[in-house]
C-alpha cells in the first residue's frame, strides 16, 4: 500500500484540532490526484471548498488549487494545471506557508519544463529547494526529479544521477510510491528517446537499448505495485518504442494496438506523429504494407499537433525509408530533409538548457536546511 497515503489517512483519523483537519484532507487530495484517483481528489476538493470559511483561508486555498491542478494534469496532461498550480504558488507565498509553497513551486517547475520555459523551471526549482523544510520530502523529491530530468534531457545523464538519487531518497523516506513511479518513468522515457535518436542520427548502442527496455519494464511493474491509475497508458508507449528498436515488431505493434488510443486520450496527442511512424515501421516489417501506409499518413497528419522537436525528427527519419520502400521515394526524401530542422532545434535547446543549469548551480540547494519547522503549514 502507498505508505504516504496510509499515513495521511491515519493522521486524519487522529486529528483532534479542528483547524488541522482541512489541511490534512487537502494534502490527501494532492496524493489522490497523483495516484490517478481523480474522482476522490475532486470530491475532496469540492467538499473542502464548501466549508464556510475557506475563502478567507488563503493557505488552504493554495492546497486546493494544487490538488485541482494535479487532477487536471494526471487526467490528460492538461496545460490548465500550470495555471492552477501557479495560483497555488502565489497564494502560499503571500501567506509564507513553506509546505504548500515549496510543493506547489516544485510542481510548477515540472510544468514549466513541459513547455520548455527553462528560466521559469530553474527559478521554481530554486524556490522549492530553498523554501522546503528538510523533511518535506514530497517537495524535495519532485524538485530533484525535475532537475534530474533537465540534465538528462540536456544529454548529461551523469550529472542527472545525483539528482535522481536524491529524489529517490526523499520519496523512499516518505513512502511515496507515486513519486518513485514517476521518477522511474521519467528516467526510462528519456533513455528510450536517447536510444531512438541514436538509432536514427548516431550509432546504436545495444547495451543502452537493453537498459532502456529494462527501465520501461521496471517502470510498468512499479506502477502495478503502487496501483497507480495515473496516465496508465503512457508507459506502454515507451515499451513499444524500445521493443521496436530491438526489432520485436510484433510485440511493439500489440502494445500500440492495445494502448495507443487511450494514451492519446491521456494527453499524448503531441507525440502521435512518433507513435504512428513507429507503428508504421512495425507494420511494414511484418509484411503489412497497406496498413503501414495508412499509419504513415496518420503520422503525417499528426505533425500538426507535435510539440517536441526530438520526436518530430525521429518520426521524419522513420518515415523516410518506409515511404521509399512503399514506392514513394520523393515523399520519403522530403521527410529525410524535414528531419534536420527539428533535430537542430532539439540540439540547440539541449545545449542552452545545460548552460542555464550550470550557471544556476542548483546543487548548493539540493540537501536543503538541516532543521525543519514542524509547525510549517
Amino acid at each position: 500500500m502507498h505508505r504516504l497515503l496510509r499515513n495521511l489517512d491515519e493522521a486524519i483519523e487522529r486529528a483532534r484540532i479542528p483547524r488541522e483537519l482541512p489541511f490534512l484532507r487537502a494534502e490527501r487530495a494532492v496524493v489522490y490526484a497523483r495516484l490517478g484517483e481523480l474522482d476522490l481528489a475532486r470530491r475532496e476538493v469540492q467538499q473542502l471548498r464548501q466549508l464556510g470559511d475557506t475563502h478567507t483561508q488563503t493557505v488552504l486555498g493554495a492546497w486546493l488549487w494544487l490538488a485541482e491542478g494535479l487532477a487536471d494534469y494526471f487526467e490528460n496532461v492538461s496545460l490548465r494545471a500550470r495555471e492552477r498550480v501557479g495560483r497555488a504558488v502565489v497564494q502560499a507565498a503571500q501567506m509564507r506557508a513553506p509546505r504548500a509553497h515549496s510543493l506547489a513551486a516544485a510542481w510548477l517547475a515540472h510544468f514549466d519544463f513541459r513547455v520548455h520555459d527553462y528560466a521559469a523551471t530553474i527559478e521554481h526549482v530554486r524556490i522549492a529547494l530553498t523554501v522546503a523544510p528538510a523533511t518535506h520530502h514530497s517537495a524535495r523529491s519532485r524538485a530533484c526529479t525535475v532537475v534530474a530530468g533537465a540534465y538528462h534531457y540536456a544529454g548529461r545523464e551523469d550529472l542527472a544521477q545525483p539528482w535522481y538519487l536524491q529524489a529517490r531518497a526523499h520519496a523512499t523516506a516518505e513512502g511515496d510510491g507515486s513519486a518513485l513511479s514517476s521518477l522511474m518513468y521519467n528516467m526510462a522515457a528519456l533513455r528510450v528517446m536517447e536510444v531512438r535518436l541514436n538509432e536514427r542520427f548516431g550509432a546504436s548502442d545495444g547495451l543502452k537499448v537493453k537498459r532502456a527496455r529494462l527501465g520501461t519494464d521496471s517502470s510498468r511493474q512499479l506502477d502495478l505495485n503502487v496501483r497507480t491509475k495515473a496516465l496508465s497508458h503512457h508507459t506502454p508507449m515507451q515499451q513499444a518504442l524500445v521493443l521496436s528498436a530491438l526489432g520485436e515488431h510484433a510485440a511493439a505493434l500489440a502494445l500500440y494496438d492495445a494502448h495507443l488510443d487511450a494514451a492519446l486520450r491521456e494527453g499524448l496527442a503531441f507525440s502521435e506523429c512518433l507513435f504512428q511512424a513507429d507503428r508504421a515501421t512495425c507494420l511494414l516489417a511484418l509484411g503489412q504494407g497497406d496498413e503501414a501506409l495508412t499509419a504513415a499518413r496518420q503520422a503525417e497528419s499528426a505533425f500538426l499537433s507535435a510539440t517536441e522537436p526530438e520526436e518530430q525528427a525521429i518520426a521524419h527519419a522513420l518515415l523516410a525509408p518506409l515511404l521509399e520502400r512503399l514506392g514513394l521515394p520523393e515523399i520519403g526524401a522530403r521527410h529525410l530533409a524535414a528531419a534536420e530542422a527539428p533535430l537542430q532545434l532539439y540540439r540547440s535547446r539541449s545545449a542552452a538548457l545545460l548552460e542555464m543549469l550550470e550557471q544556476a548551480d542548483l546543487a548548493r540547494y539540493r540537501l536543503g536546511p538541516l532543521v525543519a519547522d514542524p509547525k510549517a503549514a
